[in-house]
């Protein structure tokens, strides 16, 4: 008996249907094949025996595209990790810039990441024109950069409306001038987001808006309310209905956030979703709102909230939206991109946006050399994933060792950076769910 031909790929996600097949799918290539369970079987009758002729399906799911069977021997775990280091080192030509106008916001949500930091004052005309040269002579120093990826983000970034329109419109000149290709994102809660200031993006290449929902009206509003309990859910709604009536971006993504308290709602906030008749323009994608700094509270355990997750994107399939292919926890993060940075109001410069408005997170400022590049070694702890490859964890290209916020929220501290922040449980169901409901 021969062991040293093929075997099948640590990366394996295996789920049985309900007709006696069997879906893989590889969570490196994202390749997805059915076959049947005897099919199943005969492979793995002659992996155990590779002298007798292999069945025909072998040579297919060997295919380095798709990456189910794989050369005995071969390290997977450990050459992910080479290969992602190497690319994050060597082949980043984006820069990502997270601009935060103020981290002020009119809401008053308990679970928001930034609670308990120092939200200050918006961002001052002076220290915006600063940014402008900082940007230029870091574009000067990196000639490999040839995008350039704008995200509005605050706080919430609609209250500076002044900043905002100022900031696109210089960083869009400077993107022109060095023949970057350029979009802006804009993260907002939605209730400011008017026809006007639609207007304005759209003219600058605006190509995606986050809005968040947290449930169908009474939930929402007991959620993500102003003070003293002021309603935002028919003000956010009519302003997302607007920009589905225009054409001033393709499509508006929804995230919602769920936990233990409104996870059952999310059925009902999908249908209301759903009632627009614009199923066409809608992203829906799901948050699962996790401890931050401000509040360790654990919001739920990892396989109540796939099993809420799931029902509502079977609810979501029904409806006529679209449904993800799978779940994943990372490992591309803006945190630990080479080129990128959170622009905060006073002109610090962090690489989470977890962590904004608390200053033992900032790594530089834009009055500053920014050295090789924008790095803050508390991020660069690439063998944080030492046991998910001594473990051979088959989530590990989803997850590359989970959030390096969540982790350091996990471990109460500098101790986090090194550590990794697993959601195993959470990627299991929910991987396997999606496997079964998309295909």
């Amino acid at each position: 008996m021969s062991n040293n031909g093929l075997v099948w790929s640590n990366f394996v996600i295996r789920v049985l249907s309900k007709n006696d097949f069997v879906f893989l799918k590889s969570a490196l290539s994202g390749a997805v094949v059915s076959i049947g369970l005897d099919t199943e079987r005969n492979i793995n009758t002659w992996l155990k025996n590779q002298d007798a002729t292999a069945p025909e399906e072998v040579e297919s799911l060997s295919d380095a595209s798709i990456g189910l069977i794989i050369p005995a021997g071969y390290d997977e775990c450990t050459a992910w990790r080479k290969r992602f280091v190497d690319r994050r080192n060597n082949a980043a030509h984006m820069f990502i810039l997270h601009f935060l106008p103020t981290i002020q916001c009119q809401l008053e949500c308990r679970y928001c990441i930034e609670n308990g930091g120092d939200r200050g004052v918006g961002m001052r005309p002076e220290i915006l024109g600063q940014s402008r040269k900082w940007l230029l002579n870091y574009l000067s120093e990196h000639p490999e950069i040839d995008t350039f990826r704008l995200v509005l983000f605050g706080g919430e970034p609609l209250l500076r409306k002044d900043i905002v329109k100022s900031g696109v419109e210089g960083f869009h000149f400077i993107s022109l001038e060095k023949k970057l290709s350029f979009w802006i994102e804009l993260v907002s809660n939605g209730e400011l987001l008017d026809e006007q200031i639609a207007e304005f993006l759209s003219k600058h290449e605006w190509r995606r808006v986050q809005i968040t929902l947290d449930g169908p009206e009474k939930v929402h509003d007991a959620r993500r309310h102003g003070k003293n309990y002021r309603p935002t859910f028919r003000k956010v709604m009519k302003n997302i209905k607007m920009l589905l009536d225009s054409d001033f971006i393709e499509k508006v993504d929804i995230r919602m956030s769920i936990d233990s308290e409104n996870a059952d709602s999310l059925p009902n906030l999908i249908r209301c979703l759903a009632d627009l008749k614009k199923q066409d323009r809608i992203n829906l994608s799901i948050g699962v709102i996790t401890p931050t700094l401000a509040d360790m509270t654990k919001f739920g355990n990892e396989e109540f909230i796939a099993e809420k997750a799931l029902v509502g994107w079977t609810v979501a399939k029904e409806c006529g939206f679209g449904v993800p292919k799978e779940f994943i926890t990372g490992p591309w993060c803006v945190a630990i991109a080479k080129h990128s940075a959170i622009l905060q109001p006073d002109g610090s410069l962090q690489k989470c946006f977890c962590t904004s408005g608390r200053k033992e997170y900032d790594f530089g400022t834009i009055y500053e050399e920014p050295g090789e590049y924008l790095r803050d070694a508390r991020f660069e702890h690439f063998r944080r994933t030492d046991q998910c490859i001594k473990e051979k964890c088959q989530f590990l290209p989803m997850c590359g060792g989970g959030c390096i916020h969540d982790a350091v929220v996990e471990n109460g501290g500098a101790d986090g950076f090194d550590r990794r922040y697993c959601q195993k449980s959470l990627l299991e169901k929910m991987n396997h769910g999606l496997l079964r409901l998309n295909y």
